[in-house]
Order: structure tokens, then sequence, then C-alpha cells
């Protein structure tokens, strides 16, 4: 029994699949029978599925840093790189 079940959709590498999902986590990725149980099945046919493209990551050096020498107003990485630029300089 799964949560949700994502059904053909095309990963990444070009495989089509479905996803299995139970408490949040993906447990399965392969052809499902159709026969499984789902709280919700997604049909996902013809559509890409990818892991998210927000990485959610940050850097412990920047939070022992942060308004030093003032906030990345743009939040890019650009700006942030310019800042540590400045704070080397102090």
């Amino acid at each position: 029994m799964f949560d949700i079940v994502v059904k053909g959709g095309t990963l990444p590498d070009g495989r089509v699949a479905d996803i299995g999902i139970r408490d949040g986590r993906i447990v399965a990725v392969e052809r499902l029978d159709d026969s499984v149980e789902a709280g919700e099945v997604i049909d996902a046919s013809g559509d890409l599925v990818s892991p998210p493209f927000v990485d959610p990551h940050f850097h412990m050096d920047a939070t022992l840093s942060y308004g030093l020498p003032r906030i990345n107003a743009s939040g890019t990485l650009l700006e942030g790189i310019a800042l540590w630029g400045e704070l080397k300089q102090v």
C-alpha cells in the first residue's frame, strides 16, 4: 500500500516508471502493477518527473557572517561572491 503513486512518468534518464510514495518518502521507482493500492494515483504519462530544481542547502560559514559587511539584497550567488570579497578585505 502506498500513500501516493505517480504513474508512467518519464525520468530524467529517459526511463518511464511509476513512483511509489509512503510516509512522505519515495520507496519505489519501477513499473508497479495496476492493482497496487494507493491513497492517491497521479497520472504522469508524458510528463517529466524529477527531483526539485531548488537546492535548499545553506553554508554554515555564511550564517556566522550574516550581514557582514552587508546583507545579500538579491540573494544571488554573484552578489554573495562579491560580499565575500568585501568581507575578506575587512
